[in-house]
Parts: structure tokens; sequence; C-alpha cells
């Protein structure tokens, strides 16, 4: 079949047929419209934050005071009253907009006390844990999908990828036995010894 859907000067085809398949979802939607299209039924969504980091998470307290990263994690992170802020935020509530009422709301919350005291290293896998637990239904933050992580839950495609390298100097190619001697005792130092 010849599709339009993308736009009607391209020479685009599809086959239903190809892998034993059929149109009748493709011709229910069309025929319903595609703002009118439930996915997951008008959900409520439960989200906790593991940290704040201005400008993406923070708190903005009655008095103007916007708590980020440089304040510890005290009553006012517990306190639900005092609402999440910052640019994850607006995006996730962006995309509750744009659901049409697929995603009826999402309240966002901290991290569990036990989750924070079980994983006291990082805010953000106990944030992943909550997940698992099903204390909440997910995570928002910049959160690096870690193997830990992944194994307690799915994640989404990633919003933004960070670019971290290894920086060494150019390697020397030598077959010289005292350069290959010298390499692999390079990580000691000469107190050492």
């Amino acid at each position: 079949y010849k599709t339009e859907y993308f736009s009607p000067s391209n020479d685009i085809f599809y086959s239903y047929s190809t892998c034993n398949s059929t149109d009748y979802f493709w011709q229910q939607q069309q025929q319903l419209g595609s703002s009118n299209v439930s996915v997951i039924g008008g959900i409520n969504i439960t989200a906790a934050i593991p940290d704040y980091q201005y400008p993406t998470l923070n708190k903005r307290l009655p008095d103007g005071t916007v708590l980020n990263h440089q304040y510890e994690r005290g009553d006012e992170y517990f306190d639900d009253s005092v609402p999440f802020g910052g640019i994850y935020i607006d995006y996730i509530n962006s995309v509750v907009k744009i659901s049409n009422g697929d995603i009826q709301n999402v309240t966002f919350t901290h991290t569990s006390k036990a989750s924070l005291k079980r994983l006291p290293a990082s805010s953000y896998t106990a944030a992943v844990r909550d997940v698992q637990n099903g204390l909440v239904d997910m995570a928002v933050g910049p959160l690096w999908i870690t193997g830990q992580r992944l194994k307690m839950t799915t994640f989404t495609v990633p919003l933004v990828y960070d670019k971290t390298v290894l920086v060494i100097p150019k390697p020397v190619k030598s077959n010289k036995l005292a350069y290959e001697t010298q390499k692999v005792l390079e990580p000691f130092t000469p107190g050492l010894w």
C-alpha cells in the first residue's frame, strides 16, 4: 500500500501482509481520530524525584528560596506540600498536557526514606528502587542507566545523553622490552616498592 501519512509527495509504501498482519488497528485508529486515542486509559502517575539539581529539579519555598543541590535533603524535601519544580517537571507536565487526558495527573514526591537509608551512596538508585518496590510508578531526573538500576526496572529512551569520556595521553607504539615492562609497573609508585 502507498502511504500519505508522512507526506503526499513521498513514495513510501508499507505492507501488512509481510508479517501476516492486518491493517485493522490502523483503520480503527484512523476512524477514531488520533486525538481520541486512549493508550493507557487516563491514569494517575506517581513520580519520585531523587534529589535537587538546579535548574532541572528543585523546590521553591513560600518565602521564594529555591532549594537546589547546595541544600541537603531536609524536612522540606520530604514535605509534599512544597511542590517540586524545574525543567524535568515542566517536561513531564507538558507530556501530561499533550496526552489529552490519557495521563490524568502526575504527582511528584520524594524518594522514600527507606530506600535512601538502604542505598545512601546514590539517591538516584534509591529512587529507582522505589519504582522496583512499587512505591512510585517512575523516577524523574537525570538518571544514568547502570547495570544495577536495569536489574531493578526498565527505562525509557534517554532524553539527554551524557557524553562522558576518558581522556588519556596518546599511546606510544614501542615493542621494546623496557617500554613494555615500564607500562606494567606504571600504576605503582616508587614508594610502594
